[in-house]
């Protein structure tokens, strides 16, 4: 009898994995195309086709299922971050290797450009929200400043450096339109240049 349980609740846990990813994937569509205003239970509902009681029942409220969200949203972020920098490091030309570094962190951030707005400016004033995002922007620095020491033989600080160089760069990328934050028409090439003469002199010294 405890076999023929067990055996009927694995499937019942894996249709339960299977509706919160639904959840969450739609919640994350709905930030990505509408903003944080649009995120509602009963959108989610619509969108996923998850019952409003069953959200209700795993999620309690908006604000948990936003939080649940973003933890799903950021744990894709790394895992997209960590696959797309993996060639990467494998490249032995240095400036080669730090162009390629600049443009997957610009396609990270771009790719899910109004995700990271729904969820930085949420943020700003949840403190699980906020202390979840800095969770997740300090492992890329320990994981990428790690990998810049070591391969450019520089010290941690520098290595830090770049990485709020990179980092900086792509967030302003997500947060603003270009011509909200100069008057200053530069193609997206020109831009990688300058920032790969920057990422070269820091981690020079």
């Amino acid at each position: 009898m405890g076999d023929q349980q067990e055996g009927m609740r694995k499937p019942q846990q894996a249709r339960s994995q299977d509706s919160a990813a639904k959840v969450l994937d739609a919640a994350l569509k709905i930030l990505g195309s509408q903003g944080p205003s649009a995120l509602t239970i009963a959108a989610v509902s619509k969108a996923s086709g998850v019952s409003n009681g069953s959200i209700y029942h795993r999620f309690a409220d908006r604000r948990n299922l936003l939080v649940a969200a973003q933890d799903h949203f950021l744990a894709q972020i790394e895992e997209a971050w960590l696959s797309r920098t993996a060639p990467v490091w494998a490249v032995d030309d240095h400036e080669t290797l730090l162009s390629r570094l600049i443009a997957a962190f610009s396609e990270v951030f771009a790719e899910n450009r109004l995700v990271f707005q729904a969820f930085m400016l949420s943020g700003y004033d949840d403190p699980n929200l906020r202390t979840r995002g800095a969770e997740s922007t300090r492992w890329a620095a320990r994981e990428f400043s790690a990998l810049l020491a070591e391969r450019f033989g520089t010290s941690p600080e520098a290595a830090d450096t770049a990485y709020r160089i990179l980092w900086g760069q792509a967030v302003s990328a997500a947060l603003f339109a270009d011509e909200e934050v100069t008057g200053v028409a530069v193609s997206e090439h020109t831009r990688q240049g300058h920032l790969l003469q920057a990422l070269q002199a820091v981690l020079a010294t």
